[in-house]
């Protein structure tokens, strides 16, 4: 499982860059980044080389910040496989909560982040797919 840091605040010009510029005094690279807004409010959620230092460096800057554990999974860069992959979680009665994802050029890959009901049963029928679970060290070394 890999660490999501999820900041609420107030969407208004100059926030985003004051949230990227304390991780960026914190030294913590961003890996993924999701930004919904709704009302004037946002949620800025974050994948991070260091979480911890990133969580502190919010709470010292007054940001409300939480912390939620969420699956990485490794996909095939092609037409269908985030299609195959939500099937089978459906079929086992996982609901996806939220989903975002990037690609890894490199190896034509892509990283699907998924907040899950269960978390434990579907890295088991991902894992069972012969699915890629990555765990936040593979991640942050992308």
């Amino acid at each position: 499982m890999v660490m999501q840091l999820n900041v609420f605040a107030e969407n208004k010009p100059g926030k985003l860059e004051k949230i990227t510029g304390i991780l960026a005094d914190a030294n913590v690279n961003i890996k993924a980044l999701k930004i919904s807004s709704e009302n004037g409010y946002g949620v800025f959620q974050f994948i991070v080389d260091n979480p911890e230092a990133a969580f502190r460096a919010f709470k010292q800057a007054g940001i409300t910040v939480s912390q939620k554990d969420v699956l990485a999974v490794v996909v095939d860069d092609k037409p269908g496989s985030l299609h195959h992959m939500l099937g089978l979680l459906r079929e086992d009665g996982i609901d996806v909560a939220d989903c975002y994802g990037f690609v890894v050029e490199r190896e034509e890959k892509a990283i699907i982040v998924l907040e899950v009901s269960n978390l434990t049963a579907a890295r088991r029928i991902l894992e069972r797919q012969n699915y890629n679970v990555i765990g936040s060290s593979e991640l942050y070394s992308l």
